[in-house]
């Protein structure tokens, strides 16, 4: 592992008058945050492993995702023995429980984001990638978030730029690509008053320059399923 270089770390906060408030990032954290935001299309695949010394708890799962903008989405989930896809056609969101082959929709969101934020508060684990990219934005307005360089790596083959990037809440270890995009190859969460409490641990496989058809972001109901209310769906055995 890399020594971490004794003065390479910032507080981001409000840059001064004139320039891109982006910059209070380091160059790789802004590339990637461009990327997340501007990408036409996305297609990622996620594993992570969880656990809670508070809760006693440990999971581990793997989530696909497929965006396109402006709120295009498909994620399909699955952990502990559970299935779930989530589909966003622009107009509606769709959740589908493929253990009970029940199915729920709502609303969709305006943004791709706006839809992953949602679905955040219904699924235990994702991506969390989400999630960083929210800590970057509070970052760049200026938010009171330390990002730390610590140095380069090996990550799955592949040589990443490794940050550290702590908020108020929440402490995070990303280590990026070097090659631009800078696309995340791995992301470690933990709570800052409890770092050792909840740990999660995703690494990503990323498809560039993907071509998705159209049809992928229409949900198409299985046989034998049956409609249900969100409220419903989310309060089935898990």
């Amino acid at each position: 592992m890399a020594a971490v270089p004794a003065l390479a770390q910032q507080d981001a906060g409000n840059p001064s008058s004139g320039t891109d408030p982006a910059s209070v990032l380091p160059p790789q954290l802004r590339a990637l945050r461009s990327y997340m935001e501007t990408q036409p299309e996305m297609d990622f695949q996620t594993t992570f492993r969880a656990s809670s010394s508070v809760l006693d708890t440990k999971s581990q799962g793997t989530a696909d995702f497929l965006t396109k903008l402006p709120n295009l989405l498909r994620v399909s989930f699955k952990s502990s023995g559970n299935t779930y896809q989530y589909v966003s056609d622009g107009t509606l969101l769709t959740i589908y429980n493929a253990r009970s082959n029940d199915y729920a929709d709502t609303a969709a969101r305006a943004s791709v984001i706006g839809n992953m934020t949602f679905i955040a508060g219904l699924m235990s684990f994702q991506s969390r990638i989400f999630d960083f990219l929210a800590a970057l934005d509070q970052a760049v307005l200026g938010g009171g978030v330390k990002i730390t360089a610590a140095g380069s790596e090996s990550v799955n083959g592949r040589q990443c730029d490794r940050f550290a990037v702590v908020t108020q809440v929440e402490k995070w270890d990303v280590w990026v690509e070097k090659a631009a995009p800078n696309l995340p190859c791995k992301l470690v969460s933990s709570d800052v008053n409890g770092p050792a409490g909840t740990v999660q641990v995703n690494e990503f496989t990323w498809k560039k320059a993907p071509k998705i058809d159209a049809a992928t972001f229409k949900f198409s109901a299985p046989a034998g399923s049956k409609r249900v209310d969100v409220g419903t769906l989310l309060a089935g055995p898990d």
